[in-house]
């Protein structure tokens, strides 16, 4: 004799409600579909800040947000950035310099950035003796510039 499909879908919940009541299965698993399960994002973000000068109290003179994976933010550069930060799962202190050539002009400024990435946060304050070797030295995470060959 065949059951109806209600009566067999009532009788699949039941057993899965005494399932999860014995502690066998989550309650969630036995009354929600599977599919409906929301992905937790994982956060891969930073945000950097360009003071003028030898410390943090200097005019802010360019900053960017960044998110990475899907690329995002204001930051003038973002997928070169996040292919920068990924292998260092976001830490700037280990970020690899770039040789390239710098004018030997001294016009301090001081990066400040902060980055979360997979859970784990990050924090640098560096002085640099100008924008070019602040760029340079982070890989070009730092570089916030708005040229057009970049």
């Amino acid at each position: 004799m065949r059951q109806n499909p209600p009566v067999r879908k009532r009788r699949l919940r039941a057993a899965l409600l005494a399932v999860a009541a014995l502690g066998l299965l989550p309650l969630t698993a036995a009354t929600a579909p599977a599919a409906a399960a929301p992905t937790q994002a994982v956060p891969r973000e930073a945000s950097i800040v360009i003071h003028a000068g030898e410390g943090t109290g200097g005019r802010v003179i360019a900053r960017a947000t960044l998110r990475c994976f899907p690329t995002g933010g204001t930051h003038p550069r973002a997928h070169a950035a996040c292919r920068a930060l990924a292998p260092v799962n976001g830490d700037f202190q280990r970020l690899r310099s770039q040789p390239r050539p710098c004018p030997k002009i001294h016009r301090p400024v001081t990066v400040a950035a902060k980055s979360i990435w997979q859970g784990n946060a990050t924090f640098v304050v560096r002085g640099y003796p100008n924008l070019c070797v602040a760029a340079a030295d982070s890989a070009g995470v730092f570089d916030l510039s708005r040229r057009a060959d970049g």
